[in-house]
Formats: structure tokens, sequence, C-alpha cells
């Protein structure tokens, strides 16, 4: 299974370049969906936004 966003978004929308974060937070959209199924866009990308937030502080 799939997270709902791919590295290329991930990476676009955290500001990031290939290495282990992309990696880290691939996991975490991929953990999320597995727990909460399937997101829009929007859900995915705000989830991510707060998981890396979370992960700055």
């Amino acid at each position: 299974m799939r997270p709902d966003l791919d590295g290329n978004a991930i990476m676009e929308l955290l500001g990031l370049g290939p290495g282990p974060e992309v990696g880290r937070a691939w996991r975490f959209l991929k953990d999320l969906r597995l727990e909460r199924g399937p997101l829009d866009r929007d859900d995915a990308e705000a989830a991510l936004l707060r998981w890396w937030a979370d992960q700055q502080g």
C-alpha cells in the first residue's frame, strides 16, 4: 500500500531534496493511510505539515 502523496509531492511540500527525511515522511503517510484509510490530497498535506512541524520542534 502506498501513501496518499509520493516522494516528489513530499519534497515539494516540505521544501526538501532527496534524503532520509523524505523517507521518514513517506513512512509517516503510509502508516497514516493504514490507520485511517485513504485521505484526499488536502487532508494528507495538512497531516504531513503537522507531522513535519512536530519533527522540527
